[in-house]
């Protein structure tokens, strides 16, 4: 497998034809068939089906493609670094976050670290779990923030703290007027499902709700808490889910949330590669984190 290669791929996934991939690399139409031809019989499968004259990426080189592109965010970060240096334009600082977390948790610890490090970029990437794991792997993030994040090699887990999972309700729904919801309580409901992500799997209420007899109606599964929270605003369904998103639809007087028993609790950390020592702005940013978690009232603390 040849590097020419994977970009003519990369190319062709991108602007969807051989002869705008040819125009991007410089090279004749032919030379980038040849280079995709060759491709394919090293992977032995195909990357593309030819239909009418357009090429139709195949499953399997869509899965092939999410793997590549990582690797080209790889190159894209050393690039980067590459022109600071030439540049001189200071330092970058790149954070992965979950979706919620990201719009939620780290804008206050941004405003912190933003009036000691203002000459600091910070690059936030906001991912599902499976996603922000590939950028920890491949280095092309600094620091990785999420819940049931793994421990994964070559990296260093911290933990942040264990989260309770609560119980979103659309406003004026009935269960709103009880302080804290039990199984029981769910008896009929339409009880919103979020996919398993990678290592991630959120699906601990539907085996209580089982395990007690309590009949339930699942008709919409997601993949984002957001995504929960606007199907929930719009009553029609309830979740047990993760409280941080919560904040923003409480302030929009759409969504109201009520303690959950028995306890569904995560724990969340953050995730650095092992090194020697850290920047100073990494080390001071990853101290405002903590602080911060340690006194957010979803921590439980």
């Amino acid at each position: 497998m040849k590097f020419r290669q994977l970009e003519a791929f990369s190319h062709i996934m991108i602007t969807g034809s051989m002869v705008s991939a040819a125009a991007e690399m410089n090279v004749s139409q032919p030379a980038v068939s040849r280079l995709i031809s060759d491709l394919e019989a090293h992977l032995k499968f195909s990357l593309f089906e030819r239909k009418q004259g357009a090429l139709i990426p195949t499953p399997e080189g869509t899965r092939f493609f999410e793997s590549v592109e990582e690797n080209f965010l790889g190159l894209g970060r050393l690039e980067k670094v590459a022109e600071n240096i030439r540049g001189d334009t200071g330092q970058v600082l790149r954070v992965a976050a979950t979706h919620s977390l990201a719009a939620t948790l780290l804008p206050p610890v941004l405003e912190k670290f933003h009036q000691r490090f203002p000459k600091t970029k910070v690059v936030i990437h906001s991912h599902r779990l499976s996603q922000l794991i590939v950028r920890l792997q491949n280095s092309s993030v600094d620091i990785a923030i999420a819940a049931q994040l793994p421990n994964l090699r070559g990296t260093e887990r911290i933990l942040l703290g264990n989260v309770r999972q609560v119980c979103a309700l659309p406003v004026g729904h009935r269960l709103a007027a009880l302080k804290t919801i039990c199984a029981s309580d769910l008896a009929g409901e339409t009880i919103l499902g979020i996919m398993p992500d990678g290592p991630a799997r959120w699906s601990e209420v539907f085996s209580q709700l089982k395990s007690e007899g309590v009949a339930f109606k699942d008709n919409y599964e997601v993949d984002t808490a957001h995504t929960a929270y606007s199907i929930i605003a719009r009553g029609l369904a309830v979740g047990i889910i993760e409280p941080f998103g919560a904040r923003m639809w409480v302030q929009s007087e759409k969504v109201v949330w009520r303690p959950y028993v028995p306890h569904i609790e995560m724990q969340y950390h953050y995730s650095v590669m092992k090194r020697r020592q850290y920047r100073s702005d990494q080390a001071k940013f990853l101290e405002y984190l903590k602080a911060y978690c340690g006194a957010a009232p979803e921590f439980d603390n």
